[in-house]
């Protein structure tokens, strides 16, 4: 089962020039429009991308925690009402240990917004939880093509590989997570030691 996922995840891995104007007269120049406001996505893409820099240089554990927190927050936000509702019976149904009534419901969100990375991350997370990890890594592979910043899919990317015996690509998912959250708890020790493992002793 776990090569057909295998398969899609390597997809994971794998402005026109101005024209010259003749300035206007003075009086008879238009006022210049107003840029236009991004839009939420990007709004929210940009802070991601502000918290992650911060994130990646962060010298403070407990501010390191603060700031993977926030970008986890901004990535739950859907934007849609629908889907915020989903979302949370599947956590109830989950906390219920009715995990296939909570994928279900996970199915429909990402069936409802198939641009939502994050639904496709708890989706994922939901079949790590009932074993089936060539389900799970099929959605890792979609919450990536859509936030390749995701750590925590690069984290569970990395747990199914290295519990597949495939420990060599399970360092370098680890890796990856690494490099955008170096403060993962644990996890340097982790890669330290498989890195050992599948490299070798560094000459």
């Amino acid at each position: 089962m776990i090569r057909n996922g295998l398969a899609a995840l390597l997809l994971v891995f794998a402005a026109a020039p101005a024209t010259a104007q003749q300035p206007a007269p003075p009086m008879a120049a238009e006022p210049a429009p107003p840029a236009a406001a991004p839009s939420e996505p990007d709004a929210r893409a940009k802070a991601v991308g502000e918290l992650l820099g911060q994130l990646s240089k962060a010298q403070d554990p407990a501010l390191a925690k603060r700031l993977a927190a926030a970008v986890q927050a901004l990535w739950r936000r859907s934007g849609s009402d629908t889907v915020d509702l989903l979302t949370a019976r599947s956590v109830e149904a989950q906390r219920g240990q009715k995990v296939d009534v909570a994928i279900k419901l996970m199915d429909e969100v990402v069936s409802l917004q198939p641009d939502y990375a994050e639904g496709w991350n708890r989706r994922a997370t939901l079949h790590y939880m009932a074993k089936d990890y060539d389900e799970a890594m099929i959605d890792i592979r979609e919450t990536l093509a859509l936030e390749p910043r995701h750590f925590v899919a690069w984290l569970a990317l990395g747990r199914i590989l290295k519990e597949s015996d495939l420990e060599a690509k399970a360092l370098a998912a680890f890796r990856k997570a690494l490099a955008i959250n170096p403060w993962i708890e644990g996890l340097k020790r982790e890669v330290d030691e498989l890195a050992l493992k599948v490299e070798g002793q560094p000459i």
